[in-house]
């Protein structure tokens, strides 16, 4: 059985996780069914509210009391798996005391944690050494790495050559002449899921080949800059030409603008309205004398068309200028990963952020049998919670241990999560996989069952009507895509 719950804020997310949990252990017939689960969320605090709630609810239920209660999950269990009150009250007491005393087979974890266990299982495949440790910080590991690489220069003549010629461009351009700070800055990519493909391709460049993208650079930039103070001044010229002042034009600005690139300063705005509407808004008031007018406007296809193509170029001289800022220190992350890497074995660290890919690296070309074999267990059963914050990577990596779960008669898998809360794509999380299942429109083998959870426990009526609205009126406004609107169009709640 494959089902989603498509659950909004305040939908009972947790009340329909822990009564599916307790569905499954429930009516199975496995000594200790709670180890054939795996309920897997992101953070520590969800892991012990999930657990929390499966226990306490147990508790209840496992009490005499419960028998004359009209405990609303009691009775709607009771209903559901065809059990007497008291055959439901008995089996609670059993399993209580069943994962209580086997308390370490209690699976609900976080998908760090998870892939911890499977990192430790595959250690030796993984080249790791066995009493590896887990880096939570890893901008103190990352710093370490900026500071050796840093401490090299004076030693190595390329490096030397690409730290100062950077040091003193930052001095050129008023800002302190520490190269640190943008170096570690850099270097958070390296610990970026999504920033690996293309730091893949970056490290088969050395430090000369981005030494010659450098120059290339800085000559598209000048010619760029001699272009922009040319045209500005053939703009000035022909307000002389014409016997026109600053003062004839609507606040100055145009010749303002102009007369600023000329003197080559090349941080002007593009913002102005006259600037967003260069065609239609009046270079002149209506005060303006008629022969003024008739001067500005025989010029103005010439001004018009001088600030079309000087807007281009600038545009192109600040991508310029963005790509040469990063230029720099994109050019010696390869060898920050090897001082990263050196730190790395030499203290046995692991950096968490790691665990991602190098599960997919090994574990995945794995047979599925084989992993749950090493890990010790078979997990038959798969609880997700905020699946729209899972990444790619991760949820290929899990793609496997589910499809086997779906092969299997007794297997499950339950996802629950809400594309609209979506708060994780910095770290790799990618909602468009929940929308996709959501919909079908997925190559995943086996098609679910989606089921919405459409009344909203927490909020007020006022509170649920707002949203709606909101909601319906955001996904006309924000989003072209059909399967994003749809996501917010169906999203209406019940207070």
């Amino acid at each position: 059985m494959f089902k989603i719950y498509n659950a909004s804020a305040g939908s009972g997310k947790t009340y329909t996780l822990v009564k599916d949990y307790l569905k499954i252990i429930l009516t199975s017939e496995a000594y200790l069914p709670h180890r054939h689960i795996l309920a897997i969320t992101f953070t520590n605090k969800a892991v012990d509210e999930m657990k929390r709630r499966i226990l306490d609810t147990l508790m209840r239920f496992s009490k005499p009391s419960i028998l004359q209660s009209n405990d609303a999950l009691f009775l709607e269990l009771s209903k559901d798996l065809k059990l007497t009150s008291r055959a439901l009250h008995l089996k609670s007491r059993a399993l209580i005391h069943k994962i209580l005393h086997n308390y370490g087979s209690f699976e609900v974890s976080t998908i760090d944690k998870f892939n911890q266990k499977l990192i430790r299982t595959f250690a030796y495949d993984l080249e790791l050494p066995m009493d590896f440790e887990v880096e939570l910080d890893k901008d103190f590991l990352l710093q370490q790495a900026v500071d050796r690489l840093i401490h090299k220069a004076g030693h190595d003549p390329e490096l030397t050559k690409v730290l100062v010629q950077y040091a003193l461009s930052k001095t050129d351009d008023d800002k302190s002449w520490d190269i640190a700070l943008d170096l570690n800055k850099i270097a958070q990519l390296l610990t970026k899921e999504t920033a690996h493909p293309f730091l893949n391709t970056l490290s088969s460049q050395d430090l000369k080949a981005f030494r010659r993208l450098s120059g290339a650079i800085e000559k598209e930039q000048g010619l760029l800059s001699n272009q922009i103070v040319t045209a500005a001044a053939e703009v000035l010229e022909k307000f002389r030409a014409s016997g026109l002042e600053f003062s004839d034009f609507n606040r100055g600005s145009i010749p303002k603008y102009f007369l600023a690139l000329a003197s080559k300063q090349m941080d002007v705005k593009l913002d102005a309205v006259w600037q967003l509407n260069i065609t239609t808004t009046p270079f002149y008031t209506q005060k303006t004398p008629q022969q003024t007018k008739e001067k500005i406007d025989s010029i103005r296809p010439f001004v018009t068309m001088a600030f079309e193509a000087t807007r281009k170029a600038l545009y192109r001289l600040k991508y310029l200028r963005n790509i040469q800022q990063n230029a720099t220190p994109l050019s010696v992350i390869t060898l920050i990963q090897k001082e990263l890497n050196a730190l790395k074995k030499e203290q046995n660290l692991i950096l968490i952020s790691e665990f991602n890919s190098l599960i997919s690296k090994e574990i995945k070309s794995q047979p599925t049998p084989f992993i749950y074999e090493r890990i010790g267990e078979k997990f038959e059963h798969y609880f997700i919670d905020e699946f729209q914050d899972t990444s790619e990577m991760q949820w290929k990596n899990l793609t496997p241990l589910m499809v086997n779960a779906l092969a299997s008669a007794k297997g499950s898998v339950l996802l629950v999560g809400d594309p609209k809360q979506a708060i994780y794509r910095w770290r790799g999380g990618h909602p468009e996989q929940f929308i996709d299942l959501i919909n079908n429109t997925t190559s995943f083998p086996t098609q679910a069952k989606v089921f919405d959870l459409p009344v909203n426990y927490r909020s007020c009526e006022n509170i649920v009507a707002f949203n709606n609205a909101f909601f319906e009126h955001v996904s006309q406004v924000l989003f072209t895509n059909k399967a994003h609107q749809k996501i917010y169009q169906s999203a209406p709640q019940k207070p």
